[in-house]
């Protein structure tokens, strides 16, 4: 991912990450922006250049398809997938289940023997692609909203 790529992508990940923490009921909208970008601030300190983080734009041939961040975690034996994010046009197209198999065997040649990552309880797209990939749920959190 360039420099630039960077940019368009962090303006649009920092909104959707905020909408998702307020959608599943963690943040408030009044500051869900603010944390969201903090967050990505803390995580990528110096953008795509981040030590043990890896931005990539994914492309089929010279067409754009979406983006991809991984970083590497508990010494290098571990690979964290942040974010997967297909095209909305090219969603149900098969490139995220090529995404991940691509993510999977990138960290296997980098010497990692373990993917983890997060997801969203309401994203049922994505929880039903890495079900059908052979992730297996570790943890889950439930909660109750008190009205």
């Amino acid at each position: 991912m360039t420099d630039g790529e960077y940019e368009t992508y962090l303006a649009t990940a920092v909104v959707q990450y905020a909408e998702s923490h307020v959608k599943a009921g963690k943040w408030t909208e009044a500051e869900s922006r603010e944390r969201s970008a903090a967050e990505y601030a803390k995580l990528l300190p110096d953008g795509v250049g981040t030590a043990g983080h890896h931005l990539c734009t994914i492309r089929d041939g010279n067409s754009h398809v979406g983006t991809l961040w991984f970083a590497e975690q508990d010494e290098g034996r571990t690979a964290y997938l942040y974010d997967i994010r297909i095209d909305a046009e090219l969603r149900g197209s098969g490139y995220g289940k090529a995404v991940m198999g691509l993510f999977e065997d990138t960290a296997r040649a980098m010497g990692m023997s373990n993917v983890r990552l997060h997801v969203f309880a309401h994203n049922s797209v994505a929880r039903g692609l890495y079900q059908r990939l052979g992730y297996a749920e570790r943890n889950v959190i439930m909660s109750k909203r008190l009205d």
